[in-house]
């Protein structure tokens, strides 16, 4: 009886510290927050955590406790302070649910969960020649082929019925494949993948939960790592997400596409490994990470493999949502998608743009360019917080003093609607903002943009994905015109790591006979 009553002794006293004793105690937010991380938890359930995020913001204000020990910010300044170039907050425990999935061993090169900044920084600098904005020029000729293909599948199946999400997912995976091989598996021809998008999804739900409970994280791996070798027989009790090389992935589509992404990178990378000769000219990212090997020896094998599969792993899910996100937008908006192809067919027409659009000819778009900015703004991929642990000496955010340790974020769906830099309609699709902008009302708009994350821990593939989506956008408006299948029908998302539209069906016809 005793140890009861100790128990749940322990227990008040644990909550009564949470929520009156910690220096947080001042800071808005649910009772609940304040005194478990079951609340957040529980909040992931329904996968709307960009909705629930803006909801906490807008009834507690720039900052709000979520849990005993993070809090959530909203305002640019706070956003600047966290994120900046200079900062020296760090990701926690949130992140090392990525950490180790199991497709490099030990050793591997995985930027996005990398703790040590020191490893981080070299890694990153390595790599950093072959995801510049000036390489990405070498790539336009296999893009401009695979994009052609592409559009000249979708023109002979017009008509069709598909899920804007997972059908846009097929179209970017075919194009980071050929940016990084040369080649691609043809998905949006087979109208299906090996499974690797589904099995993507699954990994983004894996840290939707273990994220915020990194003990299951730590005991998965202790269970993968300690037990198995000895106790292979057990392998079937516990749920492992481990990309095999060798096998295709879950729900692979039956006599479709047999072919594991992951496989074909693993012998498209071993294929140069063995030849060891560099082509005369360099084209695809993978010959470019091969060349910087050839000058710089510490850039491993595998590493070369890692970043090709990350490439698979967040490009395509950054590249799909930002094309289908802005066609729903236009779609969604009466007239936009009308004003957007008179506006490329001019273009076209003066010779400003090429039947499969330059990189350097997107400029002469602006009303299509304020219709991207626009949608990146109110539905970036990543519509999470981007947690971050407050250094050493703590920090003042929001006029709170906040300690030394305490998990901190901006949700970008949040600051995407933020009134100071958008105006009082801030929550409206409304591309002419862009256009309205002062040049000093657009520079804050777009430094304050954490669409591809922010200072030191940016995305290192963020040319390559602007690469694709900004070509691609205006192919797909100069030739086709979309149209919802339920066009009354109220369009929702799904929201783990990344955020999708969620069963919005669409069609297309090409434009001559639309």
């Amino acid at each position: 009886m005793s140890l009861v009553v100790l128990f749940i002794a322990s227990c008040f006293l644990y909550l009564l510290y949470n929520r009156e004793v910690t220096r947080l105690r001042r800071i808005p937010g649910p009772f609940l927050a304040s005194i478990s991380q079951i609340w957040i938890v529980l909040q992931q359930r329904g996968r709307q955590r960009p909705l629930i995020d803006l909801a906490l913001h807008r009834k507690y204000g720039s900052i709000v406790r979520i849990a005993p020990n993070e809090v959530l910010v909203s305002s640019p300044q706070s956003k600047k302070i966290i994120y900046g170039a200079a900062s020296k907050f760090t990701k926690g425990d949130w992140y090392s649910a990525t950490d180790d999935c199991g497709w490099s061993g030990s050793d591997h090169l995985d930027l996005l969960p990398e703790l040590n900044m020191e490893k981080y920084r070299f890694q990153r600098r390595l790599i950093g020649a072959a995801y510049t904005a000036s390489f990405m020029k070498e790539l336009e000729s296999g893009l401009d082929d695979i994009l052609e293909k592409n559009l000249m599948i979708m023109s002979q199946r017009a008509g069709m019925t598909v899920n804007i999400d997972t059908f846009f997912a097929y179209f970017a995976s075919d194009c980071v494949q050929m940016a990084t091989f040369g080649k691609s598996l043809g998905f949006v021809e087979a109208n299906a993948d090996c499974g690797a998008i589904a099995f993507g999804h699954q990994l983004w739900l894996y840290m939707h939960w273990v994220g915020y409970l990194p003990i299951i994280h730590r005991t998965r791996l202790w269970y993968i790592h300690a037990i198995l070798p000895k106790y292979k027989r057990l392998s079937s009790l516990f749920p492992q997400i481990r990309l095999d090389l060798n096998k295709p992935e879950p729900k692979a589509a039956p006599q479709k596409q047999k072919v594991s992404i992951y496989k074909f990178t693993a012998d498209e990378v071993n294929q140069r490994i063995e030849k060891n000769v560099l082509p005369s000219h360099i084209h695809t990212i993978a010959d470019k990470l091969f060349q910087i090997q050839a000058e710089k020896p510490a850039l491993q094998d595998n590493w070369i493999k890692d970043m090709c599969i990350s490439g698979f792993n967040a490009g395509v899910e950054t590249i799909g949502i930002t094309i289908s996100t802005f066609l729903s937008f236009v779609i969604s908006h009466p007239g936009c998608q009308e004003k957007i192809q008179i506006e490329v067919d001019e273009a076209k027409a003066a010779g400003m743009l090429s039947s499969v659009p330059r990189l350097k000819e997107i400029e002469s778009l602006p009303y299509l360019n304020a219709c991207l900015s626009e949608s990146r703004r109110l539905h970036p991929p990543f519509a999470h917080p981007l947690a971050r642990v407050v250094p050493k000496g703590g920090v003042e955010l929001e006029g709170h003093w906040i300690p030394a340790g305490t998990t901190v974020g901006v949700n970008p769906w949040v600051l995407g609607r933020d009134k100071s830099l958008y105006g009082e309609d801030a929550d409206q699709f409304r591309p002419e903002r862009w256009l309205e902008f002062s040049p000093e009302q657009l520079k804050i708009a777009e430094a304050s943009s954490m669409f591809f994350g922010n200072g030191a821990r940016s995305c290192p593939g963020q040319y390559l994905a602007e690469a694709i989506f900004t070509k691609a956008i205006p192919l797909l408006m100069m030739n086709l015109k979309f149209r919802f299948t339920e066009p009354l029908r109220e369009r929702s998302i799904e929201s783990t790591f990344v955020t999708r539209l969620h069963n919005v069906m669409v069609q297309w016809e090409t434009r001559g006979t639309a």
